[in-house]
């Protein structure tokens, strides 16, 4: 059997690593993961799990790209990210006196307060030891 171009396209493009974005949404009659494909506009879908809305993501995937692809539409290609961990931020010196402040209150540097900070807002639970008698040396 010969595959047509739309099909040898839509297997290229399907096994392609896209970007999966996990988020957890609540609109008010309680929380749902939302997956999408960030790579690919409007790609996305819901579950009741993370891994319910990633295993559903596959299929929308699939259908969105063979979609375009019927239309002529061109599919975006994955973008490759790399995460060195290390970001520049400019703030106000206002901004930067504070949150200094609010650090050595806590006894911790400023990058400790500002990765926990940052992993609040983002809704990730990232406890930052508080004082150095709660820092303590794991084994290895």
């Amino acid at each position: 059997m010969k595959l047509t171009n739309i099909e040898k396209d839509l297997e290229y493009y399907s096994n392609l690593p896209y970007t999966i974005i996990i988020e957890i949404w609540d609109d008010g009659e309680g929380p749902y993961y939302v997956a999408r494909v960030a790579e690919l506009p409007h790609c996305m879908i819901h579950g009741d799990t993370p891994q319910e809305a990633i295993t559903e993501l596959e299929e929308v995937k699939w259908d969105w790209i063979k979609s375009n692809l019927e239309r002529g539409l061109k599919i975006p290609l994955p973008i490759p990210r790399k995460h060195s961990g290390q970001i520049r931020l400019r703030i106000p010196p206002t901004l930067h006196k504070m949150l200094a402040d609010r650090a050595a209150i806590e006894g911790i540097s400023l990058n400790q307060y500002m990765t926990s900070a940052l992993a609040s807002s983002a809704g990730v639970d990232s406890h930052i030891p508080k004082s150095k008698t709660e820092r303590k040396s794991v084994p290895a």
